[in-house]
């Protein structure tokens, strides 16, 4: 198989993941009551759901075209290792794992320290930062301007610490 084959099957792979994702998010998003605002609590997931879909779409169409381009050095799995890609699965069952555990925001800092040191950081000082400052500001958005559901951890509920974030009491 050449290169240029090889391009147009993974464009086609990271479609059809693309598509699956959107179209479970679509799904996902039904279940939110709605509200007699015009916009929403589904409104902005039913957005980015809907734009992963035609995302999905959109690469499935250049793929069947052809027009995937020439490959760039490092792209797809020609020169990944199966330790890296365990390794990012392994970080979305850390993200479930801790989110079931302990909460959404434990899982967002333990998920984005995890995939730091996957892709090689070494600097904790940056990386425990980082986290605490991504938790905070996802935690914000997602729970408190959005006003998501934020379910207790199912071994320690951390919410009563976390609510000073967004606003609840």
């Amino acid at each position: 198989m050449g290169n240029r084959q090889y391009k147009i099957k993974v464009e086609f792979g990271v479609s059809a993941a693309v598509l699956l994702v959107g179209l479970f998010f679509i799904a996902q998003a039904f279940t939110i009551e709605t509200s007699r605002e015009s916009i929403g609590p589904r409104t902005l997931p039913m957005i980015l759901a809907t734009a992963l879909v035609v995302g999905g779409l959109w690469l499935a169409l250049r793929a069947l075209l052809g027009k995937v381009g020439d490959i760039q050095e490092g792209y797809g799995f020609l020169e990944s290792d199966s330790k890296r890609i365990f390794l990012i699965v392994a970080c979305g069952v850390l993200f479930i794992t801790m989110f079931w555990a302990f909460g959404y925001f434990v899982a967002v800092f333990t998920t984005l320290i995890a995939m730091l040191l996957t892709f090689g950081v070494r600097n904790w000082l940056a990386m425990i930062i980082g986290g605490v400052l991504l938790a905070v500001i996802f935690q914000w958005v997602f729970m408190g301007v959005m006003l998501l559901n934020d379910p207790k951890g199912a071994v320690v509920d951390l919410r009563p610490y976390t609510n000073w974030i967004t606003g609840a009491k």
